[in-house]
């Protein structure tokens, strides 16, 4: 099952080029817990991301989401190369 949780509100800049601290203050504040998609309660809680450079999107997003009381379970990465 897919729950669109989250979503960015207000406008973040292009990540391109920013380290891991810049990026993390890019996305602060600016993640919300959209309640028309919360999880089934017991649900497991993947993250999916396109690609992970320094962790902070996946770590903001985690931070939010257990802001709402869920525990995230794993964090996944799709990523095709050439």
């Amino acid at each position: 099952m897919v729950a669109p949780a989250l979503e960015l509100a207000g406008s973040a800049r292009d990540a391109v080029g920013l380290g891991r601290e810049q990026r993390m203050a890019n996305l602060a504040g600016r993640l919300r817990f959209r309640a028309a998609g919360r999880p089934p309660p017991g649900t497991s809680i993947v993250i999916l991301d396109d690609v992970i450079t320094t962790g902070a999107t996946a770590a903001a997003c985690t931070r939010a989401l257990a802001a709402e009381g869920f525990t995230v379970s794993a964090v996944l990465t799709l990523l095709a190369a050439g």
